[in-house]
Order: C-alpha cells, then sequence, then structure tokens
C-alpha cells in the first residue's frame, strides 16, 4: 500500500537524520604519545607564605527542566544552605543552562547514558551536542574540542560513576583541551584517573563537589567540597585564574553528617625549599602521604602536624593527602616546568575526518535503498 512506502520512508529519513546528527560532528584527530612533566624548576601553585583558603562547591542541581533532572531545591534555598555551611562560592550546574540565579556561571554539559558530563565555566553559549555512549578516543575528543571553543575552564566530571568509569585512565592520559577534573564526587572518586592525566603530562586542577540534588539530604551536602586558595571577596575572573592555577584542596567527609567551615584541619604550608617539599598541618593527624609519577606513594607520616620530604630526579609531579577519622584531604598537584601545563585539543586529522563522513553517509544511504525497497 501507498502509504506503507511512505510510513517507511518518512521513518528511515528521520533515523537517519538522527544519525547524521549524532556521527557527524565526531572528528579524527592526531595524538603525541603523552609526556612526564619534566624540568628542573617546579611550579608550586600554594608557594606563599601564608595559606588562605575559602570553600567552594561548583555541582550543585537545582529544579529545572519540569523535574526531569531531579533537582529538589530553589535557588534561594540553596544560597542559605551553602551560605550557613561557610562556602564562600559555589555554582549552580544545572543541565544544558546556565541559571540565571547562580553566583558563578557555569552549567553542566551532557545529556549520554555513559555520563560523560563536563563542567564549562563562563560559556559563551551551550553546547547541545553529546553522545550517548563514548567508544573511541575521537568522540572523546570531540566533544572536549567543541567545549574548549566555548569557554576558559572546563573540568571533567566524575570520570568514575559508580559502578563504571565515564572516562577511563587510558582515555584520559591522551585526551587535551580540559583544565581541570572533578577528582571527588559522592557518586565516585577518581584518584586513579586524575593520576593518569597527571603521569600523562597534562595538569589537571583537583575540583571536589557534592553534586547535591536536595540540599536537605544529609548524605548529599557537603560530603565532598574544594578550599581554594583566595581570600572570600575575590572577582569572578580572580576565581578563574585560581582554579587554573591549581590552587586548591579536595575535601571527602569520611560521615554522612553535614559539615560547618573551620570544623576540619587545612594546610598551612605546602612549599619548596632546597629540594625538599614542605608540609605543615593546622593540627595533627592520622598520616600525611605524598604521591607522584603514576600514584605511587613517596612518603608516610603518622600522627603529625608536618613532613618533610626530599625531591628525587624521578619525581614528576607531586600531591599531597592527609587522613583523619573524619576527612580526608587531596592537593592539587605540584610539577616540574615552568607552569600548570596542558595540552590543547590535539589537530584534526582532517583526511580521516573526511573518509570517516563519507562511510557515513554511504552507510545512511544504503540503510535508506534498504528501507525504501522493503
Amino acid at each position: 500500500m501507498p502509504w506503507r512506502k511512505t510510513l517507511r520512508w518518512s521513518f528511515g529519513l528521520a533515523t537517519s537524520l538522527l544519525l547524521l546528527g549524532l556521527f557527524w560532528p565526531i572528528r579524527c584527530y592526531h595524538y603525541k604519545e603523552p609526556r612526564p612533566f619534566s624540568g628542573k624548576g617546579w611550579y608550586n601553585p600554594f608557594n606563599q607564605d601564608s595559606l588562605t583558603w575559602s570553600r567552594a562547591n561548583f555541582h550543585i542541581h537545582s529544579r529545572t527542566w519540569g523535574g526531569l533532572t531531579e533537582g529538589e531545591n530553589t535557588p534561594p534555598l540553596i544560597d542559605s544552605a551553602y551560605r550557613r555551611l561557610g562556602f564562600a562560592y559555589y555554582g549552580i550546574t544545572d543541565y544544558q543552562r546556565v541559571n540565571p540565579a547562580s553566583p558563578i556561571p557555569l552549567y553542566e554539559h551532557g545529556w549520554g547514558l555513559r555520563k560523560f558530563h563536563q563542567l564549562v565555566f563562563a560559556p559563551k553559549t551551550i553546547l547541545w551536542w553529546d553522545f550517548p555512549w563514548p567508544f573511541t578516543r575521537d568522540i572523546y575528543q570531540s566533544i572536549l574540542s567543541y567545549l574548549y571553543e566555548t569557554a576558559p575552564l572546563i573540568a571533567i566530571a566524575h570520570p568514575l560513576f559508580n559502578p563504571y568509569q565515564t572516562c577511563p585512565g587510558d582515555v584520559l592520559r591522551h585526551l587535551g583541551g580540559y583544565h581541570a577534573i572533578e577528582v571527588l564526587n559522592r557518586y565516585g572518586d577518581s584518584i586513579s584517573e586524575w593520576d593518569s592525566a597527571l603521569s600523562a603530562g597534562h595538569y589537571a586542577t583537583l575540583l571536589a563537589n557534592d553534586n547535591v540534588h536536595d540540599v536537605h539530604n544529609p548524605h548529599q551536602i557537603t560530603t565532598r567540597w574544594t578550599e581554594i586558595l583566595l581570600p572570600p571577596q575575590a572577582s569572578p575572573d580572580q576565581l578563574l585564574q585560581a582554579l587554573l592555577q591549581g590552587k586548591t584542596v579536595g575535601y571527602k567527609n569520611i560521615y554522612a553528617v553535614p559539615i560547618a567551615a573551620g570544623d576540619y584541619p587545612i594546610f598551612r604550608q605546602i612549599r619548596l625549599t632546597n629540594d625538599n617539599l614542605l608540609v605543615t598541618i593546622s593540627e595533627k593527624v592520622d598520616s600525611i602521604r605524598v604521591i607522584g609519577q603514576g600514584g605511587q606513594v613517596r612518603a608516610v607520616a603518622t600522627e603529625t602536624d608536618r613532613l618533610s620530604y626530599p625531591i628525587r630526579e624521578e619525581d614528576t609531579y607531586l600531591r599531597v593527602e592527609f587522613y583523619t577519622p573524619r576527612v580526608v584531604a587531596h592537593s592539587s598537584a605540584l610539577c616540574r616546568g615552568e607552569g600548570a601545563i596542558r595540552r590543547p585539543p590535539p589537530p584534526e586529522n582532517k583526511l580521516l575526518t573526511a573518509l570517516w563522513r563519507l562511510v557515513l553517509l554511504g552507510g545512511i544511504a544504503l540503510y535508506l535503498r534498504l528501507i525504501v525497497k522493503r
């Protein structure tokens, strides 16, 4: 019957357009083999006589999109909850929109089933393209490359989203065009993935966020947070620069009880002096650890408030952790070189991109022909 042929044609055309919209933006890239940080000098984002910290959280969901994204609270409720707990900075990260009530303009990009999401700071525009389940390095990189053109700071959200990885470490170490990693998130802590990026010579600032959907739920709020080396009234530009420079420490709250600002130890000093790393904490903690290339433990000190570590030739980056019965803290990394070195998006392999798109068009044409002939 004619109407059946029309229906098949309409279905084939609609699905073809959908496939084109999903697959056409994928590009192919030239990747260089990752190389660890190198150089005689060291970059230390905490190189100050005294460290003044401000509490921050950059992953909060408000009620939007008709409740489909499971955010439960209005912006005034969110503001009241975080100000009460001593947060100087916070951002509402609604999916695919910048909430006008957010003190920091940012949004969470991504709608794919694999949850390869990004926190996009100060965006010039919203990127709507995403891929349902990235399965090649080029798909991951295409998403980051498009985002890189829209904002000054891109953070990869929750590379580990229990029980699976949204971006495995062996993929992450080759990618470029991102500035930070959400290492601590209540849905999963991505420490090994972060070490993969650092070991590959890509400086990724640590972010720690509680990813709250309901501020009244004690199992959500202050489960993770970031401390930034900034006074509490810094400008948005100063905040962005501090994040890009790696002036952050991430905290994990061991118990499902909200914790107020000041109720936990802080780093007083993370200094490099005469090829020694000197760490001082505001009070005695159970242990302090220094972590280096490949996520290897370089030094441990127990029942103390300080540590001294003589830097070795094989050390390419160093980061510091401390442990107490109530919280665990992780510093952003110190690294060899002149600064916070990050790989930009790799150059596109235009020949492979063109071949890939020719194959895509040929496959869709064959699909349409089969649909119509049935």
